[in-house]
């Protein structure tokens, strides 16, 4: 399952995927409490082998499906150089008492995490 994220206008795009072993990241961009990693390698969705410089937490604003921009923090994040895109984890999410749900709205599907009164949606 791949849904996205989209974060302001210059910064990445996030994509939420069920199948991943961790959120990753493209950069250390927005990245904190960094730890430089050497010999942690990852298999990506095409086969190959790729290579975890950093692992760390990630803070920054996010521009949800809904259009309204929230805050979020991310723990464990592992930082991928040469990823086009990068990876939140849903099931991480899941594990830590987050309810995941869809939404149709205007014909087109939303999927949303939700914990309390906290939220964020991706489009699909």
């Amino acid at each position: 399952m791949t849904s996205y994220c989209t974060h302001k206008e210059d910064a990445e795009i996030w994509i939420g995927d069920i199948g991943a072993t961790c959120h990753m990241k493209s950069s250390t961009e927005g990245m904190y409490d960094l730890e430089k990693c050497s010999d942690i390698k990852i298999d990506t969705a095409n086969g190959s082998m790729s290579s975890v410089t950093h692992i760390g937490k990630y803070k920054g604003n996010v521009l949800c499906a809904n259009g309204k921009t929230k805050k979020i923090v991310m723990k464990n994040v592992k930082v991928v150089l040469g990823f086009v895109k990068n990876l939140f984890l849903l099931s991480t999410v899941m594990r830590n008492d987050w309810d995941l749900l869809t939404e149709t709205r205007n014909n087109v599907k939303i999927l949303k995490i939700k914990k309390g009164n906290i939220e964020y949606e991706f489009d699909q």
